[in-house]
């Protein structure tokens, strides 16, 4: 396939009233901000201190690195600051914390993504292992057996295939993406590409793994056992530092650090809006380090240095 150069607006130029936009996102609702959503009560304090230095995190996340949601509408945030996953059912009103399973005397959230059959994946830094969640969110097991040893070094982001069967994990450490299948097997591996730096997202569209490296100024899309078959581009953003895609609407959506917005995308690369705004409100950022994107169209912006998520639709 060659290279997959996306040609935009310059950098120079770009900007909200630039963007021939036809989508319009607004502002909806924070987690872990002092007006938006946040736990009862500041949770995993000495935690939190040991992450950021900071004598305590006021709103309830300290340094989220993930957000993923499950079929029944609850949201997930990984938070490797408070060393516990936030569970957060809005349709219920309820609120929980997950600070250990069994089996493990601690957890290190480093990565977390969903199925489409409801189950929740995070992968733990700490054991090196991924912890499963079922479609009732209750922890179902360890994807590793334990009599496996330990497969993955530091696991990071993680991706599950279209057919869900097939399960793949960023290893910095090794340099490696680790395929397991269902039964925490190893399928086999694919080495990073000479150069790249530790993926920040893994996402599997259309059968094709796309790896962001945020140093690489671009996606590498290979297929699924490795090979290489492109790298997709856009030249206003020229370091990403985060991707999603949305599945049911076939737009991807890319975080630009130079301008601090997200800019909206459609498969053959026209820019169809962009939203955001640097500044220490509850519906703005500072530094975008991981974005999700729902069911619901909802688009989840994970700003880990200030400790919140930012959650936007389309207007």
């Amino acid at each position: 396939m060659g290279r997959i150069l996306i040609s935009l607006l310059t950098a120079a130029t770009l900007s909200a009233g630039d963007v021939p936009a036809t989508l319009q996102f607004r502002h909806l609702y924070t987690f872990g901000s002092k007006d938006g959503i946040h736990p009862p009560k500041a949770l995993n304090k000495k935690a939190a201190r040991t992450a950021l230095g900071d004598p305590e995190s006021p709103y309830g996340l300290a340094f989220p690195i993930g957000v993923a949601t499950d079929e029944k509408n609850r949201v997930w945030i990984a938070d490797n600051g408070t060393s516990s996953i936030h569970v957060f059912d809005g349709p219920h009103g309820s609120y929980r914390e997950i600070r250990r399973v069994p089996g493990l005397a601690s957890i290190q959230p480093a990565g977390i993504t969903s199925d489409r059959t409801g189950r929740v994946y995070v992968s733990d830094a700490a054991s090196g292992n991924i912890l499963v969640f079922d479609e009732t969110g209750e922890f179902h097991r360890l994807l590793i057996p334990q009599r496996a040893g330990r497969l993955l070094e530091s696991p990071t982001a993680i991706a599950v295939a279209e057919n869900v069967r097939t399960i793949y994990i960023a290893d910095p450490p090794r340099r490696q993406i680790v395929v397991l299948n269902q039964e925490g097997e190893t399928a086999g591996s694919i080495p990073l590409p000479p150069g790249f730096t530790a993926p920040s997202s893994l996402t599997v569209v259309g059968g094709l793994l796309h790896v962001l490296g945020p140093m690489q100024h671009a996606l590498q899309v290979m297929t699924q056992t490795g090979v290489l078959k492109g790298t997709q581009q856009w030249e206003s953003v020229a370091f990403p530092s985060a991707f999603a895609h949305d599945f049911l609407r076939r737009r991807m959506f890319v975080a630009n650090p130079r301008y601090m917005n997200v800019e909206v995308y459609q498969p053959d690369g026209a820019s169809v809006g962009v939203f955001g705004l640097s500044g220490d409100g509850a519906g703005q950022f500072r530094r975008v380090d991981s974005l999700h994107v729902d069911v619901q169209g909802l688009v989840y912006v994970v700003d880990s240095r200030h400790g919140k998520v930012v959650v936007f639709g389309e207007r």
